[in-house]
């Protein structure tokens, strides 16, 4: 997997993925920590995908993944999600065609193994 210094893996580029209902601010110090480290940390910006059309799923992916392209070709991925952005690491690591070498859920939703995952309790 690479290098590990601390917990982080020195050769992966973290990408930080926020909420949609919270703004890319969320990361920004954990992305200063992890650069501090010596670690490469992004935090794409999914501010206004509401504004999109339905699915909205689709517009957090396609974001997700250009940042990730504009990442160097072999560098090893890690995809990080706060909150309710955990509910698109499936579709997020469906769109990009780069190596994902893990996957870290920060207080976030976790979608279901298999089938739809609703994102509130059926009584809501």
């Amino acid at each position: 997997m690479g290098r590990i210094v601390k917990g982080v893996v020195m050769d992966a580029a973290y990408v930080l993925v926020h909420s949609p209902s919270v703004g890319p601010l969320t990361w920004a110090s954990t992305a200063q920590t992890l650069e501090g480290s010596g670690a490469m940390a992004i935090v794409p910006s999914l501010l206004g995908v509401a504004d999109a059309r339905p699915p909205f799923w689709w517009s957090v992916a396609e974001k997700v993944r250009a940042a990730i392209d504009r990442l160097p070709p072999d560098q090893p991925v890690v995809i990080v999600a706060h909150s309710n952005a955990g509910l698109f690491v499936p579709v997020i690591v469906e769109a990009t065609s780069r190596r994902i070498v893990g996957c870290l859920f920060v207080d976030a939703a976790l979608p279901s193994p298999a089938g739809p995952t609703p994102v509130a309790p059926p009584e809501l």
